[in-house]
């Protein structure tokens, strides 16, 4: 596992969490709502969770590669 995460990979790390809330949020309202809810209304929402949960498992992936550095460095010569 790598040690030193980069900015880019910590801000994705961050963002996939708040997808999962997000989603689970939305999933929640789904449940709560669907007996008076239109069919529009539930696929809108069910559609807005699936979203949410496939940004998650990508930004989280993201986050949790290893990348290596590609810098070039000098040489003191």
């Amino acid at each position: 596992m790598q040690t030193n995460k980069r900015l880019l990979q910590k801000i994705s790390s961050f963002c996939s969490i708040c997808c999962f809330i997000i989603a689970a949020v939305a999933c929640g309202f789904l449940v709560i709502n669907s007996a008076d809810a239109t069919e529009i209304f539930k696929a809108t929402v069910g559609a807005t969770t699936f979203f949410f949960f496939m940004v998650g498992i990508v930004l989280h992936a993201i986050g949790a590669t290893d990348i290596p550095d590609l810098k070039i460095r000098k040489d003191g010569a």
